[in-house]
Parts: structure tokens; sequence; C-alpha cells
């Protein structure tokens, strides 16, 4: 049985202002006279004008390199395994591993990996009302799908502490997590905690179960938003990239989009996301794992980009 591997690259948009030299690069390299940084480009950056970021892909000037300085993470979840290495299609990445019959993070052996990454100080996500998260993702030929597995997003909330609480089935109003997930056969979607609309005043939020082609809005755990969508392929690389524009305090204007290979293929609006002006983007959810039984002995690579 073939070990899979699983290789994302990633890119972080965030809206802060018109215009920058970040824009124009972005620009000039969608524009690019290679075919294949030209179609990159525009698959990582589906969101122009007005972005400021930053990026671990090395097609872009200023990259910044792979590693716990650039992302300044916390919260890393011990025995588990990282690598920064190339994908066996030649792109330098982060690794995770899903050892034999690993699932969650509250069974033994771990696998894949958790931090949670605020990114580097000089792009301060907490001022965006917008962000833009893209990366690639490579799984194997032979990559089991089994019943799921977990991909990173991002997390906020009223303050940093809190915000590391929205997943593991608690709800809240007060914090938020946004990710993404692979289902049976490689299934894509969103995978969100959002304040439940169960909540008097947050009932907006029922619009998540109800997005096509297929939804489910769990009572304990996470929503799946939009499932199949779209398709991982395994064998060759894909992209996505999930906007996330936050609330206007008070009133349901919150939205989510996410697009697969450059399609927009889940996109909806009229959410509550933050309960109050101080609920803001706080960072990266840098989490993989497999939700259910894992097969034997798989892995994935990651590459950041903000």
């Amino acid at each position: 049985m073939p070990v899979g591997l699983l290789s994302l690259l990633f890119l972080i948009i965030v809206v802060v202002s018109a215009g920058g030299s970040r824009e124009a690069e972005a620009e000039r390299w969608a524009n690019h006279d290679n075919q294949q940084t030209r179609s990159l480009t525009r698959e990582l950056y589906p969101v122009r004008p007005t972005i400021e970021g930053w990026t671990t892909s090395g097609i872009f000037e200023r990259a910044h390199p792979i590693d716990d300085e650039t992302f300044r993470s916390v919260m890393i979840l011990s025995n588990t395994t990282r690598r920064v290495l190339k994908a066996p299609d030649g792109i330098t990445s982060l690794e995770g591993f899903y050892p034999n019959r690993s699932y969650t993070f509250t069974h033994t052996p771990r696998g894949g990996f958790s931090f949670y990454a605020p990114g580097p100080e000089d792009v301060d996500l907490t001022t965006a009302r917008e962000a833009t998260f893209a990366y690639t993702v490579l799984f194997p030929d032979g990559f089991e799908w089994v019943k799921g597995g977990k991909l990173p997003g991002f997390f906020g909330g009223t303050d940093f502490n809190n915000s590391l609480s929205c997943s593991g089935g608690r709800k809240a109003t007060d914090c938020f997590s946004i990710r993404l997930m692979w289902r049976r056969g490689g299934m894509g979607e969103f995978y969100t905690y959002l304040p439940p609309f169960t909540v008097p005043g947050y009932e907006a939020n029922e619009a998540q179960c109800h997005v096509p082609p297929y939804s489910e809005c769990n009572p304990k755990y996470g929503n799946s938003i939009g499932r199949g969508a779209f398709n991982f392929a395994s064998g060759e690389r894909g992209t996505v990239a999930m906007r996330v524009l936050l609330n206007d305090a008070g009133v349901a204007n919150g939205e989510l989009e996410l697009w697969y290979n450059e399609e927009s293929v889940i996109s909806l609006g009229g959410l509550i996301i933050r309960d109050s002006g101080k609920g803001r983007l706080r960072g990266l959810m840098m989490q993989t794992f497999f939700g259910g039984k894992g097969p034997p002995g798989q892995g994935r690579y990651l590459r950041p980009t903000i």
C-alpha cells in the first residue's frame, strides 16, 4: 500500500488598503510570460486589487521561509511530525505525516499537526475586515480518503486566547473558525464554527445549512457546508482559496467564498461571523488530521502564503 503524501502551498491576502506594492507584484505575475506561473498566480489571487499580505511561495519576491518564525507559531501540538522538504512534484513544502491508524488528536498515535499562526508582524491580520487564504494541495496517487480529514483555515474572535476555543465541539458567539475538509472520495467543503443560529439574534446563520449540493449543521460539532461542490483529486495539484468578509457589528452581512482552481464553487452571504466590533481575524488555524480512522502511514505537505 503506497504512502500517502499531501502537499499544500499557502497564500493569504489581507484587504487592508487600496493598492500597494503587493498588488502591483500580483498583477505582474498574473501576466507573466510563463503560463504555469501566470496560472498559479491567478488561482492564488482570486480577489484583486486592494491587497496586502505575505507569502512563502518562491514565485513571488520577498517570499518568507516556511518556519515557525514566519508563522509566529503558538500552541504547537507535541508528538506530531512537521518537516519542510520537497514534495514529490519538487515544491518545497511543509509535510504532515499520518501514522498508521491515526485519527483526531485525542488518540494515539497522533497524525498530522496542529498550531496557530498569527503570521509575520508586518501584516496585521486583526486590522482586516476581509481576507483571503489560498493554498495548493497535492494528494498523491493512491491517497486513501477514508471518512475525511481537516485542512487549515482562519480563526478569530474577541481576543487571541478566546479565539483558540471554537473547535472540537465548542461553539460560542465570541469566536469562530473557518476551515476546509475533504470527505469520502475527495469531496471538498467548508467546515465552520460560527455563532450558533439556535442562539437568539443569530438566526441568520442557518443559511449555512442550505448550501448546495449538500450541507449539514451539526448540533455539537462543526458545520459541513457545500460538501461535494468540488472534489480534490489524487495525483494532481489543485488550488483552494477561501475568502472571509466579517460582518458589521450587529448586522448579518458577513460572507464566505471558496474557489477551487480559479472557479468559485461555494459562496454565501448574510452571515453573522462575529458578535461585535471586537471580533477580529486572529490568524491561521494550521491543523490537519484524519477525522475518522486513518489508513496506514499517510502524509501531506503544506506551503503557506499570506
